[in-house]
Parts: C-alpha cells; sequence; structure tokens
C-alpha cells in the first residue's frame, strides 16, 4: 500500500504541478481559478496549451502499412446498439465500440472505431436508438491506437463537423513519429482540438469527465470517470483506457502501475459501474433482459469496481508476467 501511495504522489507531480520544487509541466496548464470550480469548460480546455510548440505537427504519410490484422478486418457485425443508463449508450461490432453519453447539451463520443467501414456502421446504429450522430458535440480518444482513433476523420467529414476531439498531448505526438505499423495504422486524426492532461475535469453540458493518465496499454492511455444515472439515481461510471498487455519489462509493469493509479481515484469518486470499449453483446446481455424495476446489472458497487471490474486487468497482467513471453532486460 506505501508503494501504491509513492506512486500515486510521484505521477500526481510528473502530471500536475510542481510538487514543491517550484517547476511547472511543459505544454499544458490550468486556466485561471474561475470562482473555485474545478472544471474546465471545452472552450477553456482548447485554450490549454501553454506551449504551442510542444505540439507536434501533424505527419500525413510517416510511411508503413495500412493494412489491417486479420482479427480486424471487414466484415464486421454489429453489436445490439443498447441503452446503458439514462444518459450513456453503446454502438459497436465485433471488434470495439463507442460509449455516447447525452450531456444534455450535445453528445459525447467515447472511441471511434477502426475505420470508415464500422464506424458508419455506428452511426447508423445510433440512430437505432433514438440518437442523432450530427448532435457530436465532444470525441475523446482514449489512447493512439488504429481501433480507437480510425473513425475520426470519417465522422469529422461526414457526420459532425464541429466536433471538437481530444486526445492526451502524448498519444498526438507518438502518432507524427511512428509509422503506420503494428497498432498504429489506419486513417489518423489530422488535428486535435483538446489536449487532455492527467486530473483534467471536462465540463460538457451536464457532465464533468475526470481524465486519468494510464499509460502501458499505450504511452499516452488515458482513463476516464464520469457520472450516469439510472431511473435518475445517480452512480459513477468508470473506464480503463487500454485492455491488452504488451510483452516487454516496462509496458508491463507500468500497465500494473497504471491500473492502481486509477482505482485510487476510482474510489475517491466512488465509481461503482465499471465500461470497457472492447464490448460483446454477451457483456450487456443482462442490459437487453432486464425488467422494469429490476437492477442495472452494470451497477457493481464501489468495492465491485476494485474486486470484479480492475480484477479482469490485473489478471491480464499477472497473465502476461507468468506466460514466459516478456523480453528481459539487456545489460547495460
Amino acid at each position: 500500500m506505501r508503494k501504491v501511495s509513492f506512486l500515486v504522489l510521484i505521477l500526481s507531480c510528473m502530471f500536475m504541478g510542481s510538487c514543491n520544487t517550484g517547476k511547472k509541466i511543459t505544454g499544458q496548464q490550468r486556466p485561471a481559478d474561475k470562482s473555485a470550480r474545478d472544471y474546465v469548460t471545452i472552450d477553456e480546455a482548447i485554450a490549454a496549451v501553454r506551449v504551442p510548440e510542444s505540439v507536434a505537427p501533424f505527419v500525413a504519410e510517416p510511411g508503413g502499412t495500412k493494412e489491417l490484422p486479420r482479427s480486424f478486418s471487414p466484415p464486421y457485425r454489429s453489436v445490439k446498439p443498447v441503452k446503458l443508463f439514462d444518459n450513456l449508450y453503446f454502438v459497436g461490432t465485433n471488434t470495439v465500440g463507442s460509449f455516447i453519453i447525452d450531456s444534455g447539451d450535445g453528445l459525447v463520443m467515447i472511441d471511434t472505431g477502426i475505420g470508415d467501414t464500422d464506424i458508419s456502421m455506428m452511426v447508423e446504429d445510433m440512430k437505432k436508438i433514438g440518437l442523432d450522430p450530427s448532435k457530436i458535440k465532444l470525441i475523446l480518444i482514449t489512447h493512439e491506437h488504429f481501433d480507437h482513433y480510425g473513425g475520426v476523420s470519417y465522422l469529422k467529414k461526414n457526420v459532425c463537423p464541429d466536433a471538437k476531439v481530444a486526445m492526451s498531448l502524448t498519444g498526438w505526438n507518438m502518432l507524427q513519429t511512428v509509422p503506420s505499423e503494428w497498432a498504429y495504422i489506419s486513417t489518423r486524426p489530422q488535428s486535435v482540438d483538446i489536449f487532455l492532461y492527467d486530473g483534467m475535469r471536462l465540463k460538457v453540458g451536464n457532465e464533468v469527465f475526470r481524465i486519468v493518465a494510464t499509460p502501458g496499454h499505450s504511452p499516452g492511455c488515458l482513463s476516464f470517470i464520469f457520472p450516469v444515472t439510472d431511473d435518475k439515481e445517480p452512480h459513477m461510471a468508470g473506464i480503463m483506457g487500454g485492455s491488452a498487455v504488451w510483452p516487454t519489462q516496462t509496458e508491463t509493469k507500468l500497465y500494473k502501475a497504471s491500473i492502481e493509479y486509477f482505482k485510487a481515484f476510482a474510489e475517491e469518486a466512488k465509481c461503482d459501474v465499471g465500461l470497457a470499449v472492447h464490448s460483446t453483446d454477451k457483456d450487456f446481455e443482462r442490459v437487453h433482459t432486464r425488467k422494469q424495476g429490476e437492477p442495472n446489472p452494470l451497477i457493481i458497487g464501489v468495492a465491485g469496481f476494485d474486486t470484479i471490474y480492475l480484477k479482469k486487468y490485473r489478471e491480464r497482467y499477472l497473465q502476461m508476467m507468468n506466460s514466459g513471453k516478456i523480453t528481459p532486460y539487456n545489460p547495460l
């Protein structure tokens, strides 16, 4: 527990401030105090880049390939679109999906799928559950892998041209550096309006999204915490931004550290709903069959968020640690 607390302290210092050294992080800053409120609006977030030179210029074609892995290639099958809470919906395919939050002042979409084919399916599925895709106001990208950013260009061109796009600065800069290979293929966003940072609270309509940096699955991976309601009863949802664990010493151990880091903020926020963008019909089967007056099966309790939801991520970490696949450190 002392190690976890120390990790939370160190990461908080890295991402949010000076840790009593008098130094500030470069690249981003919090806007001036607005009557002591603890969130920023979309407009304030757009203006939050302190050092514009820290943002890498867009690179149209960094080389490499755009050939999709077989498991992520068409044809895709739609996951049945579903309303999960009063203000939360899910659309997706057999590979990956998106959560849609009705903020009361436009829709917020978390992740955008692989590319034109699957995101166009998700757009049509949104309509089937009464959502207007043109009302998407903000697109949040959990991390810089093709199956999460791949639909941004299609959405901006064909569906919601005025929507703002948000991801981490680390993730954006990574995409301008790494070739189109492995997890960085598919059409990339041409621009980002908001660079999300650790500890940021972003207000959209009635919603405030809490941003937590959770590197490991990718360098710029982010996780989100935000409120939902079920029959008007308030709850708090959490999304761990990355799923798979990669077989390197640094990535595997950083993945585990980020789980415990996210846990600290989830406990503080009293998260009792755990969500994953790589969801399937099976994950929401009980939601589809839920009868009037029955409890929402996605509500697992504050303790359950740790012992049920985060446990799955710890198990992935342990599976990789025990797999024998991790590349050992080379001698210095």
